[in-house]
């Protein structure tokens, strides 16, 4: 058959009861139909006669005008309309559509003859973030049926500068990469725009029809040097088999950053614009992007900063995201885990308040604290929540990883609402990692909300909280809600006590940790944090050269 010859397109998957067809009738007319899987092929073909009979126009009647001019003509008697496979039989007309149409069979109608492409891969959308900073990475947001990014070719242009700024006029845009996904923009490129053009693929050599996205802005300058430039020298490159690289953050959800408390109040010392979620998701993706994680576990990341921003750049990087909301609220939390080192076994997610009312598992806890309705009240009005994820090693499948994720109640004198909360995470980080996959090793990140000296801390680390700890009156003596509790897990905090993990203008301490399975895991290097004066050029955090109000905490663990 010819090069040349036009395109049949059929989407066809077994989810939805059609399957569609476009193609386009030698005179111009573009044709769309919607026709039965089950449907035997011959009424297909037959539908096909009779719409590609009616010539242009909708496929709908011709006016008395045009039936005139047609002469006898108008009424042409429908086309020979006919099907061959691959290897140019025939296809028997009592052959179900979904079955006929398959990729590859030439469809005749009349003497015009169209090649069948049967799902070929396809855009569905792409965009560019709305802000671009020089040396920070920009990555799209690709979603695509029949393809995969990772497959698609990408080829990335600069805007022409003005007239007088060297380059002959003429094209608009110059090729500035090709083949990247990501594109850091050098300096070069300030105040001019970018366009991505996009052509998604499948990874088995076929392509579909590529898509441009132009950028909303130009390139901005970027801030010069961050507070993770320094990190980044240690964690260049993806750690061994043996080893995992983890990181916990709170990422500083925009829902609280953009607040007027927040610039008013809380970071006064903030340049607004700093403060910005477009601005900031630039800082965060390039030092996310340059720790080289394995396993990623963030608090207080919004909806749709995951969904837009940070799946489909991470995406870019070799990790998998997975996403548990807050009810209530518009953020929660995110686990990404490298995809070539780890598969996902299992999600075990849950919400403190709801497990604990609903889950047996949490029944003698249940029962005590209904001794104390104020607390109980103030425990089941809380929408914080545990994300629970079960890992396998690819390279050795016997080995699993328990990780868990969380962000505490972070009222200052909610000592006992957490020391709850925390009892409800271990009870059920101990089903997962003892009862559903007996002794797995535990990884349980996140922002506790609690220093080293509080009764959380040390319940996690010792095993154990008396019922007469000071933190069972963390908020006086009418919320007394006093228990004596236990853990069966050995845990240590893999970065240490650090002098802090939070830094603000009020108020720094140390409040996140990744606690380990000391009998399981061992710690390799622990990133160092920022300096002292690096987290205060700008007074305190967020700051210019920092996304949030957090440090990142990072460290290497190898199995014992």
């Amino acid at each position: 058959p010819p090069a040349t010859m036009e395109r049949a397109v059929v989407r066809c998957v077994p989810s939805e009861p059609k399957l569609s067809l476009r193609f386009v009738l030698p005179d111009g007319s573009a044709r769309h139909m919607q026709r039965d899987q089950a449907e035997p092929l011959g009424r297909a073909l037959a539908r096909i006669a009779t719409n590609a009979a009616k010539g242009p126009g909708k496929g709908g009647k011709k006016s008395k005008k045009a039936r005139a001019e047609d002469g006898a003509e108008g009424e042409a008697a429908p086309p020979d309309v006919r099907l061959f496979s691959r290897d140019g039989a025939a296809v028997a007309e009592e052959v179900p559509n979904a079955a006929a149409w398959q990729d590859g069979a030439v469809l005749h109608i009349g003497a015009a003859r169209y090649r069948v492409e049967r799902n070929p891969p396809a855009l569905t959308d792409l965009r560019l973030p709305r802000s671009l900073l020089a040396g920070f990475p920009v990555c799209p947001k690709v979603s695509a049926e029949f393809a995969a990014p990772q497959h698609c070719l990408f080829r990335w242009f600069r805007e022409q500068r003005p007239a007088g700024g060297g380059d002959a006029a003429g094209e608009a845009w110059v090729e500035a990469a090709a083949d990247e996904r990501v594109f850091t923009p050098s300096n070069a490129l300030v105040g001019l725009r970018l366009k991505l053009r996009c052509t998604p693929g499948d990874g088995a050599q076929r392509y579909g029809p590529a898509r441009e996205v132009e950028s909303s802005g130009p390139v901005e300058a970027g801030p010069g040097a961050c507070t993770f430039d320094a990190r980044h020298l240690y964690t260049r490159k993806v750690c061994g088999q043996g080893s995992v690289r983890a990181v916990s953050y709170n990422i500083l959800a925009d829902t609280y950053a953009q607040t007027e408390f927040s610039r008013t109040v809380l970071y006064p010392y903030c340049a607004p614009y700093a403060l910005e979620i477009d601005y900031r998701q630039n800082l965060l993706k390039k030092e996310l992007a340059g720790y080289s994680a394995d396993l990623i576990c963030l608090q207080e990341v919004d909806k749709s900063v995951f969904v837009d921003s940070l799946a489909p750049a991470l995406d870019a990087f070799g990790l998998e995201g997975l996403f548990k909301i807050k009810e209530k609220q518009h953020e929660g939390l995110a686990t990404f885990y490298r995809r070539d080192k780890f598969s996902l076994l299992s999600q075990h997610d849950i919400a403190f308040s709801e497990a604990l009312l609903s889950e047996p598992l949490h029944k003698e806890l249940c029962d005590q604290l209904a001794k104390y309705p104020v607390v109980q009240e103030k425990v089941l009005q809380r929408s914080s929540v545990l994300q629970v994820s079960v890992l396998q090693s690819t390279a050795d499948p016997s080995r699993k990883l328990c990780v868990a994720n969380t962000h505490l109640y972070w009222h200052p004198k909610g000592g006992n609402i957490r020391l709850i909360q925390i009892a409800v995470a271990l009870s059920h980080i101990k089903h997962v990692a003892c009862d559903l996959y007996p002794s797995i090793p535990v990884i349980f990140c996140g922002d506790f909300n609690s220093t080293p000296s509080s009764g959380t801390y040390s319940f996690i680390s010792s095993g154990v909280i008396a019922e007469d700890h000071e933190d069972w009156v963390s908020n006086g003596e009418e919320e007394r809600c006093s228990m004596s509790l236990t853990h069966p897990f050995q845990l240590l905090s893999a970065c240490g006590e650090p002098a802090y993990t939070n830094y603000v203008g009020g108020f720094h301490g140390c409040l996140d940790y990744i606690f380990i399975d000391k009998n399981a895991l061992e710690v390799e290097q622990v990133i160092p944090l920022p300096s002292h004066e690096e987290v205060t050029t700008h007074q305190a955090l967020p700051s210019v050269s920092h996304p949030s109000d957090h440090i990142a905490l990072i460290c290497d663990l190898k199995w014992k």
